[in-house]
């Protein structure tokens, strides 16, 4: 009969075990994905986004189709971030669409 021995720790040099060698991970943002990077740069929108997402899982709000064209496949635009719930419904096309135009009425 065959004894095994189970270990509770990890073997030093793998995983944690080794902290001695381990250098502290620095903070760097060019490392970032874009994604990262706008999320970092923009709280009041990512908590909308989350917030829209909770309302349409808990059933507050209804997605609708694009108020465009009608399509049934449809993204949330915010017009205010600080009314997460309050939102036009817009398929992709329609929705980068809007967001174009007010990039560029901002610019000039």
């Amino acid at each position: 009969m065959m004894h095994l021995e189970t270990e509770t720790a990890a073997p030093t040099g793998i995983g944690n075990g080794g902290k001695d060698n381990v250098s502290p991970r620095k903070s760097n943002r060019s490392r970032w994905h874009s994604q990262e990077k706008w999320a970092a740069d923009h709280p009041l929108e990512v908590w909308a986004h989350y917030c829209l997402g909770v309302g349409l899982k808990r059933g507050l709000i209804i997605r609708e189709a694009c108020e465009v064209c009608g399509a049934d496949d449809t993204d949330g635009h915010h017009e205010d971030y600080q009314k997460p719930l309050d939102v036009r419904w817009l398929c992709r096309r329609h929705h980068k669409a809007e967001h174009r135009r007010l990039k560029c009425e901002a610019t000039g």
